[in-house]
């Protein structure tokens, strides 16, 4: 009986390490090989499975469906590679508990996991997505929380990773290609809001505009969907560059006029635990590089 062919190692590696950083530049440099070398790898993987896996954007990649498919079930695959060559040496697993604000983690971290995986194999994390203050050190080794930018609430003994700022973001059209540099267009559009209002109102103030009262409004609990149904073209929502940036990128959404508002800030607090201090260290390196990168 004729065995399945199965794709090279190589190009299944050149594919994960691409999809876990979303550009073929960082991935080479991973590898250590040319950026043409990872182009052709997936190039040649595309063609083994008959169906494209990136979609290339100007400057970007974006993963297609089966793209994401296929990177999520390799990088478990090869996480659990690295653990069982870990094990074979008697390195054993050290976990580290997360306990991260829903946003922050839907939009921004969950994407960028695997590569922390990949770099510390034997750190197992154990995430919880929360908006509830857990007790450090008792129910999580690091947290990251949001606090509001009008929160009567103390600014937490931690550290600031940056300022969240809403800026307008909407599904493409004719009307925004002619007109989206300008604030006004913003009025007229149905608003979407993850809070009471308080954002958009400030926001209208800041460009000098009427029109808020007058609008048809949207309320959600989850940041998320706010951005999904802007990203549908029914209505416009303040979406964070940092946690819209690859649908910026990508043309799904676009920025509308020139006014932003501040919505508030991330921080990050870490417990004092020491048994739990050479893991914490790493991630917040990881972290920390990832933002740099990113700001």
């Amino acid at each position: 009986m004729r065995t399945q062919r199965y794709p090279s190692l190589l190009a299944l590696r050149a594919f994960e390490a691409a999809a876990r950083h979303r550009s073929f530049t960082q991935a080479a440099a991973e590898l250590h090989v040319s950026q043409a070398a990872v182009s052709r790898h997936i190039r040649v993987l595309e063609g083994e499975l008959g169906r494209p896996l990136f979609r290339r954007l100007h400057r970007a990649v974006e993963l297609t469906a089966h793209g994401r498919d296929l990177a999520a079930g390799l990088s478990a695959g090869f996480t659990a590679i690295r653990r069982a060559v870990d094990g074979a040496r008697g390195i054993a697993p050290r976990r580290l508990r997360l306990s991260v604000e829903p946003a922050f983690a839907t939009r921004w971290l969950i994407s960028r996991l695997g590569a922390f995986a990949a770099a510390q194999p034997s750190i197992e994390l154990e995430l919880e997505s929360s908006e509830v203050f857990r007790v450090l050190g008792q129910d999580a080794d690091l947290a990251i929380r949001y606090l509001h930018v009008h929160s009567r609430r103390r600014a937490p003994r931690g550290r600031l990773l940056f300022t969240a700022i809403g800026v307008p973001v909407t599904r493409p059209d004719k009307q925004t290609t002619r007109t989206r540099l300008l604030d006004a267009c913003v009025v007229g559009r149905r608003l979407l809001h993850d809070d009471d209002g308080t954002a958009w109102r400030e926001w209208f103030d800041a460009a000098g505009l009427p029109g808020f009262d007058q609008a048809k409004h949207q309320y959600f609990t989850d940041y998320s969907l706010a951005l999904v149904t802007a990203q549908a073209g029914d209505g416009v929502a303040l979406g964070v560059p940092e946690f819209v940036a690859p649908e910026l990128q990508s043309g799904r959404l676009v920025k509308l006029g020139a006014t932003s508002v501040a919505l508030g800030s991330y921080w990050l607090l870490e417990s004092r635990d020491r048994a739990t201090r050479a893991s914490r260290a790493a991630f917040v390196e990881w972290l920390d590089g990832l933002l740099a990168a990113t700001s």
